[in-house]
């Protein structure tokens, strides 16, 4: 690697060199704010007389191609979007010197066309042009350079980014004073340029480290530049184009950001259940499920990438309606209207098992009316939904279990909702749901227009009324301001107020209408008759029986609320099943995650399964044999090599069949032809570990945490190297003498902690006589908070946090140990401060 200063005119105008943006790049994102910075910036050099502006770092990789002409080319993975709004900019101006040239003097046409900052003159095809942009973005770049060149030549507006931000290049140019200061900034400008040798280097290290000035770098972006980066141009290319580009095609035109983040997070949610993954983790975990599976082994990149499209495909079907099929489709869509996206991984999990064929479509479509059911009932009773992401990641684990038990997928998740009966996740009962439906303000809950709406199409299920347009709205029958008029105080009778406020917003009153302006605050009679949206004249099957009545009033806005509420108990029905069914099914809660959490390579190193010993398996009427590789891995018939037993035996069913069948690989293979299951070997193998080695395995797993957070890495240094640790506490040096930081995992009495432990005495109580300031530093971390007494022989700063210590919560664990520590950090650094 190669580092230091160079001006962007020398990189822009190199000789027989182009630049080109790999297809593993996110597209052009720069907007208005940062053209605007670059473009200030330029200016304010520009107009001094001397000196220059450093404008950020590019980093390029030599990959010593050339093409037939001898143009070398130069991979740009930092830096490309500083790059690609200069070479805009200088577009922006060659195109004004030339229509301008009593306005720009210090620059002409034909000297930034000749001088190469566009164009390689003399070349001819891709060559041609000085700057290559990653697919979506290059036919739009290069038919601005051969407008530029060629007016008649239209410019293909692809990318609006491009065309939108050339035209603002063109509006400033047009305004500003004197344009020369412009071409004298760019001139001045220079950058930090890191070039790295193909093969040599490690560029996703170090492009995970910068991204310097610009937009932030989405997940998206780091991951698919994880997947990309390292593999040779060629199979950058095949990869992108036969499965990352069709992943973004499936997630939508936004998906280098929100979406495809989201959806990230939504999978690995899946793959990780039980545990909850929050946003700042996906990319670390999405690292670690990488080499977990084997995926970064030569070849198997593409096993990875039919994994992300086939979930991908899973949640577009649950959050875009993208499914085909019609009868999941419209389930889908009315679980998307209640809008609880937590539960987007649990449907996720649903089309994985229903894929690869351990739910049928009966039980799928089943589940889906259950899931939007327990969220509308809990919607209704006003349920809190804070705790539903922890909890519907539990679910996806138990069902796993049942999965691979043989089990009824189906049955066993409405008896994981039925037993969460008397708990913040219970599912209301038919009574409590149909008292709050009573009883409740229905006009102002946030769902009400998609129950009076639901319950409207539930009449006519096979030709439902489409709601989306804007065209109806809810109606009060009663209307609001009812107590103003003496017909409707004379109908209410002589306690109107009463009646009024108790039941004017509830669902008795309340219907459906296209004419609210019309029947506005008109009396009963005439909201009845009236010539547009009278009830007379209504089609909704909602205001049917307002037809015949005469009075509407406290009995009668009562009497249909309870009709209406058990329409919606036959609508969000209550699951049926037996005590004794849901009772089973309890013990599930816990299994799946201690299964989950040896691997096999683990496994072999306990059960002593050598290298070269052989799985069995059967496939229909053909046995399969693999073998156990040297690096732990599962060698198959046809070569493949695969670190997972499930995705080995997935993998042993496509081959056979031609389509993926998902495959639980610890009930699918056997060691050796008549030997025990590797799912009875793994729970063998968990039986015989010891607290000692729990321990090891927490610490194991917290250094390699530490180590893939930077943040901890520059503050402590890389802890992965460390000697096995079955001890309770882990210490860290603060480059202080008299004081050490420690971090706890206290097993048996469930919590963790982190202290600053002192060995002297003046440090320590120069802590104690700033504790108000301390504490503040500490008080987000949610332990309590504890300090020993000055005069004790042992002086500590302590935070412990009580918690669920099981492993399925280690991630959640090492998250706040590493902040717990980083912030025992800044506290030793007051003691830096005052020294």
């Amino acid at each position: 690697m190669n580092a230091g200063p160079q001006s962007i005119v020398s990189l822009l105008t190199s000789a027989n060199q182009r630049m080109v943006i790999p297809v593993y790049q996110r597209a052009y994102s720069w907007d208005e704010e940062q053209c605007r910075q670059l473009w200030d910036d330029i200016v304010a050099v520009g107009r001094r007389s001397s000196g220059t502006h450093f404008t950020g770092s590019v980093v390029m990789v030599l990959g010593g191609e050339f093409s037939a002409a001898g143009v070398n080319k130069l991979l740009i993975i930092d830096g490309q979007q500083r790059i690609t709004t200069l070479s805009l900019l200088i577009a922006a101006m060659a195109e004004f010197a030339r229509e301008h040239p009593d306005k720009l003097t210090h620059v002409s046409y034909e000297e930034i066309i000749d001088s190469g900052y566009l164009v390689l003159k003399y070349k001819k095809g891709e060559d041609h042009y000085r700057l290559t942009l990653s697919q979506g973005d290059e036919k739009t770049l290069c038919s601005v350079i051969d407008h530029l060149e060629k007016p008649d030549v239209e410019v293909v507006n692809e990318s609006h980014r491009i065309v939108d931000n050339l035209a603002l290049f063109r509006t400033w140019l047009s305004n500003i004073d004197d344009p020369n200061v412009v071409w004298d900034g760019i001139q001045r400008l220079e950058i930090v340029a890191i070039t790295l040798s193909q093969g040599q280097d490690n560029p996703q290290l170090i492009f995970e480290s910068m991204n310097s000035t610009g937009k932030d770098l989405s997940t998206a972006d780091l991951v698919r530049n994880f997947v990309l980066m390292g593999l040779p141009m060629d199979e950058q290319e095949d990869l992108y184009a036969n499965y990352w580009r069709k992943i973004e095609e499936t997630l939508g035109a936004d998906s280098y950001d929100e979406v495809f983040d989201e959806f990230l997070r939504n999978w690995l949610t899946v793959i990780y259940a039980p545990t909850s993954i929050v946003a700042r983790d996906v990319y670390r975990l999405f690292k670690r499920h990488v080499m977990d599976n084997g995926y970064d082994k030569p070849g198997q990149m593409a096993d990875l990438l039919k994994e992300i499209r086939r979930y991908a495909g899973h949640y577009a079907c649950v959050t875009a309606g993208a499914c085909e099929d019609k009868v999941l489709r419209v389930l889908l869509a009315r679980i998307q209207k209640l809008d609880v996206s937590v539960v987007n991984p649990l449907l996720m999990s649903f089309f994985e098992d229903y894929v690869g064929d351990a739910l049928s479509h009966d039980d799928f479509a089943s589940m889906l009316r259950t899931t939007e059911s327990y969220l509308f009932r809990r919607s209704v009773c006003a349920v809190a939904t804070n705790s539903l992401n922890k909890f519907f990641s539990s679910v996806i684990a138990q069902l796993n279990a049942v999965r691979d038990d043989g089990g009824n997928i189906r049955e066993a998740y409405e008896a994981i909702l039925l037993g969460e009966e008397g708990t913040a996740r219970r599912m209301p009962s038919d009574a409590e749901f149909e008292r709050a439906l009573r009883t409740r303000d229905c006009y102002a809950f946030k769902r009400g227009f998609y129950l009076l709406t639901t319950l409207e199409n539930s009449w006519h299920a096979k030709d439902p009324l489409d709601f989306s347009s804007g065209t109806f709205s809810i109606e009060h029958i009663m209307p609001q301001n009812a107590l103003a008029s003496a017909e409707w105080r004379e109908m209410l009778g002589d306690d109107c107020e009463r009646v009024y406020e108790e039941l004017v917003n509830t669902l008795g009153n309340l219907t459906l209408t296209a004419y609210n302006p019309e029947l506005s605050d008109a009396p009963f009679a005439e909201k009845k008759v009236h010539l547009k949206g009278g009830f007379d004249q209504d089609y909704l099957v909602i205001s049917k029986e307002l037809h015949d009545l005469d009075m509407w009033d406290e009995s009668a806005i009562r009497e249909r609320a309870e009709r209406l509420a058990e329409r919606a108990l036959e609508v969000w029905p209550f699951p049926e099943l037996s005590a004794d069914v849901v009772a089973s099914y309890k013990p599930v809660k816990k299994a799946a995650p201690a299964m989950k959490s040896m691997t096999f390579r683990a496994v072999c190193t306990m059960a002593e399964i050598a290298p070269g010993t052989e799985l069995v398996a059967s496939e229909g009427d053909r046995a399969v044999v693999a073998t156990v590789t040297d690096g732990y891995g599962i060698r198959l018939f046809n070569g493949d090599v695969l670190n997972s037993p499930s995705r080995a035996a997935t993998r042993v069913k496509e081959l056979v069949t031609g389509k993926y069948i998902a495959a639980n690989g610890w009930r699918y293979w056997r060691v050796g032809e008549s030997g025990p299951l590797l799912y009875d070997v793994r729970a063998k193998c968990l039986a015989e570990v010891t607290n000692p080695d729990l321990k090891s395995l927490f610490w194991d797993g917290f250094y390699d945490y530490c180590a893939e957070r930077q943040d901890f890495v520059s503050a402590y240094a890389d802890p992965s190297g460390r000697a096995e640790n079955n001890g309770w506490y882990a210490t860290f040096g603060l480059g202080m003498r008299g004081v050490h930081a420690t971090a706890y995992f206290a097993q048996r009495d469930s919590w963790v902690g982190v202290n600053l432990w002192f060995t002297d005495a003046s440090l320590y109580e120069g802590l104690v006589a700033r504790s108000a300031e301390v504490e503040a530093l500490l008080a987000d971390l949610g332990g309590k908070i504890s300090w020993r007494e000055p005069s004790e022989k042992t002086r500590e700063l302590q935070v412990r946090l009580d918690a669920d210590v099981s492993s399925e919560h280690w991630d959640e664990l090492y998250g706040w140990l590493v902040t717990g520590l980083l912030r025992m950090r800044a506290v030793a650094g007051l003691l830096r401060d005052s020294a």
